[in-house]
């Protein structure tokens, strides 16, 4: 058997290492960036509401340019996609932190500057998403989204903190002139990276016109996701889930912590980074999880456990119960909250991840994965300000409890559905001949 070197047996192989650090050098940047973009809009305007309007003008491209992206995955060379987004968000950064020491930075700026760094993450994600099962082998690929997993995890710890120290220290100009730096290294590495030639599908090789070739590999795509019944079922419920979840964490959280127990915002952040540290810890037991239990049961039982610390958690939100606790008491309990459902999250997502990598043909695969993030995101812009609306009308309590309980209820019908246990054990793969006669 070959011998493997220290750097084979941590990151797999070069090209996947190559990625890896490049990935991580990028979202520790992204993470500094974040906190001087959220300081800055807030010195400038000193409101919350320029504040959302920011989070919402980033979101826009995901929702709406998602699927499109995909099938740019499919049809465009990756590697050539991957390193041009990255220059082009490093470019957008560095021009932001060079305006601002200018003097010369307004809030149409960020907006615009953040619409179109939003815009190559889009790009870039499906790209990378699709590429990673070619630089790797198919038995690898748990260790590999692991790896991904982790990198996310640590940068959405270390990130903050830096960001923090960074701005105390060089200001905004340098938070983001290292964010702009750090996407640059990030492509640079990349253009080592030797990604594997794409396997197109004979629709796509066909002499037909730019526009014609895009519209109909969108349509393939889309096909290929409805044929499939599992896959179909998984997206619905995920498009419930992040419903439930994204204002749940992102808004009646943070309401709680601040308005309710009126937490420092060193505590908050505390909080915030047990989600990160389960990310971590879920990433160093997800390979003995998928060799001892099913992937569907990761699934649909983690979800389960996810939402039954949800309802937990509004127990907690209760005035009768944390008016009768002490303050450690609450922040431990929280704590452990926020750890475990990170856990949970790498359980859920990276068998989902590779399930997707191994039974989704090459040719499909970047469509598949940004009709995927555009689906699954469309409906959380109006989850988030339906919330704020009702967070003035319902206590956080009954978010929690509401959201706890239709999260366990999607979790035992996805437990029930027959569809989605052939799609994880790969029995139902839509045949490509159907295709070709679009």
């Amino acid at each position: 058997m070959e011998k493997k070197t220290l750097g084979q047996r941590l990151f797999i192989n070069r090209d996947f290492g190559l990625l890896f650090w490049g990935r991580l050098v990028s979202q520790v940047g992204d993470g500094i960036h974040y906190l001087a973009l959220t300081w800055l809009v807030l010195d400038l305007t000193g409101s919350g509401t320029a504040l959302g309007t920011m989070l919402f003008a980033s979101s826009i491209p995901m929702v709406l340019l998602a699927p499109f992206s995909g099938v740019l995955a499919d049809i465009w060379d990756r590697k050539t996609i991957v390193v041009s987004m990255d220059i082009a968000r490093g470019i957008i950064i560095l021009a932001l932190g060079f305006i601002h020491k200018s003097g010369h930075l307004s809030m149409p700026i960020l907006y615009g500057a953040t619409v179109l760094s939003s815009l190559c993450g889009v790009l870039f994600g499906p790209a990378i998403s699709a590429a990673i099962p070619g630089l790797v082998k198919k038995e690898e690929l748990v260790k590999a989204n692991s790896l991904n997993s982790l990198s996310r995890a640590a940068t959405q710890i270390i990130g903050p903190v830096a960001g923090a120290f960074i701005l105390g220290f060089a200001g905004y100009y340098g938070a983001f002139l290292i964010n702009g730096t750090a996407f640059l290294l990030s492509a640079l590495s990349e253009i080592f990276i030797r990604f594997p030639k794409m396997v197109r599908e004979e629709s796509q090789v066909r002499a037909v016109s730019p526009g014609k070739q895009f519209f109909r590999s969108f349509k393939e795509g889309f096909i290929y996701i409805w044929q499939n019944v599992g896959l179909r079922t998984l997206i619905f419920f995920a498009v419930a889930l992040n419903f439930l979840s994204a204002p749940l964490f992102n808004v009646v959280f943070p309401y709680f912590g601040k308005e309710i127990l009126l937490l420092e915002a060193q505590q908050y952040g505390t909080l915030q980074a047990m989600l990160p540290v389960g990310f971590l810890i879920g990433t160093g037991l997800i390979g003995f999880m998928t060799k001892r239990y099913r992937k569907e049961s990761l699934l649909s039982y983690g979800i389960m456990l996810q939402g039954a610390i949800a309802v937990l958690l509004g127990g907690l939100a209760l005035p009768s119960v944390y008016g009768n606790m002490a303050l450690t008491s609450i922040f431990l309990s929280l704590s452990a909250g926020m750890l475990v459902i990170g856990v949970l999250n790498i359980f859920i997502n990276v068998p989902f991840q590779v399930t997707l990598q191994e039974t989704v043909p090459d040719g499909y695969r970047g469509r598949v994965f940004g009709l995927i993030d555009s689906m699954v995101q469309m409906l959380v812009p109006i989850s988030m300000a339906l919330s704020g609306v009702l967070l003035d009308r319902f206590s956080p309590a009954s978010f929690f409890v509401t959201a706890g309980a239709f999260t366990v209820c999607i979790a035992v019908a996805m437990a029930l559905s027959r569809s989605i246990k052939l799609l994880y054990s790969g029995e139902e793969v839509p045949s490509s001949e159907a295709l070709l006669d679009l």
